[in-house]
């Protein structure tokens, strides 16, 4: 059942390096994409000084800031973002989970598969 729900995954439950690697990478990326139009509002309103306020909440930096500089401002920086992101969530991700392969399967005495999956 689990090689059709993950066909990349071995039987035993041990993907290899490689396909860590590249799920936590996806799963970074994935996460950015998500939140980076957030994150830009909050940097907005971070960047304010209290003597020049330019926005009242977040509503309203969202509204101006597409208004002046159109959707495109909300992506402005994504790329560096993720490249980032897949390098930095790929090595996190497969860090832990050898970590717990390490720690937890002692008893099965079994190694990490390093050949491609991809």
């Amino acid at each position: 059942m689990r090689e059709k729900l993950h066909p990349g995954c071995r039987r035993s439950g041990q993907e290899s390096f490689d396909t860590m690697l590249i799920a936590g990478g996806l799963a970074g990326v994935a996460s950015w994409m998500c939140c980076y139009p957030l994150d830009v509002v909050k940097t907005r309103l971070q960047a304010q000084t209290p003597t020049t306020l330019k926005y009242n909440g977040i509503v309203d930096c969202l509204r101006k800031s597409v208004t002046n500089e159109g959707y495109g401002v909300l992506f402005r920086g994504l790329g560096t973002a993720v490249s980032r992101a897949f390098v930095v969530n790929g090595a996190i991700f497969t860090a832990y989970e050898t970590a717990l392969r390490v720690f937890f399967n002692n008893e099965n005495h079994e190694t990490l598969q390093t050949d491609s999956a991809i």
